[in-house]
């Protein structure tokens, strides 16, 4: 490439200068619809510290923008964003004691000299500069005035700023020319390199970050209980006690809100969960909550994998338009999702299986029961005693999916006819995380203690839910992983039965 051919290409890119009389010479960043892109902005803060240098000598040029939804937003340069600053809120200006607080984080970084001024737009601060020397002294009364007229000059374009762009966290992965039209590739292809769930999480925020600002992004998955979400980014948000006295899971408060809807969209979370608050990033008025929140649930062969969720600290943030661009999201990094939650399931279970020797006779003698029994009440009666040599229970409790969005319930003291069961609505049935695959387990407080819930799945579809109750199971992991396998024997006896009941004689639907 020719000399003149890069002269014309960095042109392009570099902001013109305007300055007003005994003013600093300050960078334009045109004016455009919506949000400049990342490279506009880095451009336009690498020109206006190369123009303050010329009067006021700097190490250290950080600037940072209010939203005026709220938070705050490092414009540059890029590398603080490593250091996550705590940066002060105004309400409506910085005051003094907080302005020191900034400078103090220089200092304490070795810089020499540190200064922070704020950038005023009418009655409210609308950004702040932080700037550093290595040199003591570097900062006197002339460079302080020269940059409080810098701030003057720097008011509108950040007032500006301020009405189009939203607080949203910059980092290394950042794809700054992002595209709806290329959002899928480069989505799978992180889903293909990622290392590990928090590395797909990076990286998934650094694709999505150009279309769908957000401050964090969270891939969380089902657990055990239904108050229980973890995110793979392996950053577990702070459990608080809520007014009833329980721990409030931040997750469950949020995930509860799709219903059956695919996605979600919250203008203000803050404003309809005051206990379930999801941290999102931290100030010195200490964590800042998401107050806007978009989401997807991620779903593999109609089984629920884990929910995709974008979190802003303004209010507002999102629109509908955007529900299907994250839905898209989350279906391609789904098989991912599902992968790393397999996996981790995989290793969990050859921890607690142990010696499989140990648990061959009492499964041999439960299929054995289930085979040469013509009552199925008398061959569930024998099913229990051979469960019970590995997991000591009081009770079980079967149910089977009916129809769509119904069940029954098998009582094993009363057998009856399957068509004179009545039906239980799917969305009543406290297993129903475990029957739409959302939970590979579950443990759940019942009257007499505890109860284990665990699929009934016959080639790869569950049918209905086993469940084991019993005043406690010490090691609910390794007392599910016993109970799936003895669910894994059950589970083809009684989807003979339950097709039989529904085509009608010659097979009775008794057991």
């Amino acid at each position: 490439m020719s000399h003149a051919s890069l002269t014309d290409m960095m042109a392009s890119h570099i902001p013109q200068l305007t300055n007003g009389p005994g003013d600093p010479l300050v960078p334009l960043l045109p004016a455009e619809e919506g949000a400049p892109d990342p490279v506009a902005i880095a451009t336009w803060h690498l020109a206006l510290s190369s123009t303050t240098a010329v009067e006021v000598p700097h190490d250290l040029f950080g600037l940072w923008l209010f939203p005026g939804t709220g938070g705050v937003l490092l414009l540059g340069p890029e590398a603080l964003a490593q250091d996550r600053v705590a940066v002060p809120l105004p309400d409506p200006t910085l005051k003094q004691d907080q302005l020191f607080t900034l400078e103090e984080v220089l200092r304490k970084a070795k810089y020499g000299s540190a200064i922070a001024v704020p950038v005023r737009y009418g009655d409210r601060d609308v950004g702040v500069m932080l700037l550093g020397a290595f040199a003591k002294g570097a900062f006197g009364p002339a460079q302080a005035v020269a940059l409080h007229r810098l701030g003057a000059s720097l008011a509108g374009t950040l007032h500006r700023l301020a009405g189009v762009m939203q607080a949203v966290t910059p980092h290394a992965t950042l794809e700054p020319a992002m595209s709806a039209e290329a959002m899928p590739e480069y989505l799978a292809r992180a889903a293909v390199e990622a290392a590990n769930g928090p590395d797909l999480v990076r990286r998934a925020s650094g694709v999505l970050y150009a279309l769908l600002p957000h401050d964090k992004l969270e891939i969380v998955t089902p657990g055990t209980t239904d108050a229980a979400f973890f995110p793979l980014s392996g950053s577990a948000p702070r459990r608080r006690w809520g007014k009833s006295g329980g721990v409030v899971e931040p997750f469950a408060a949020i995930i509860g809100r799709f219903g059956a809807a695919p996605t979600l969209l919250v203008d203000d979370l803050g404003a309809i969960e005051h206990e379930g608050a999801w941290e999102v990033g931290g100030s010195s008025h200490g964590s800042m909550s998401a107050h806007a929140v978009l989401g997807a649930r991620m779903e593999v062969g109609g089984q629920v994998v884990g929910y995709l969720l974008l979190g802003s600290v303004g209010k507002d943030t999102y629109h509908g338009d955007e529900e299907e661009l994250i839905g898209t999201a989350a279906t391609l990094l789904a098989p991912r999702v599902a992968g790393l939650r397999a996996a981790a399931e995989v290793e969990a279970l050859k921890t607690a299986i142990g010696d499989p020797a140990d648990r061959i006779a009492p499964l041999a003698a439960g299929a054995d029961a289930l085979a040469r029994t013509a009552h199925l009440g008398d061959a569930v009666t024998e099913f229990r005693s051979a469960l019970a040599v590995l997991l000591p229970h009081d009770a079980i409790t079967l149910h089977l999916r009916w129809a769509e969005d119904d069940l029954i319930a098998l009582d094993p003291e009363a057998p009856r006819p399957f068509a004179d069961l009545s039906a239980l609505p799917l969305e009543e049935f406290e297993g129903r995380a475990v029957l739409v695959g959302e939970r590979d387990w579950l443990v759940r407080s019942v009257e007499e203690g505890e109860e284990i819930l665990v699929p009934l799945v016959v080639a790869g579809r569950t049918i209905g839910v086993l469940g084991v109750r019993g005043r406690s199971f010490q090691a609910t992991r390794d007392a599910a992983t016993t109970a799936r396998l003895f669910a894994n024997v059950l589970a083809p006896h009684l989807e003979l039965l339950r097709r039989g009941a529904s085509l009608g004689p010659p097979i009775p639907a008794r057991w």
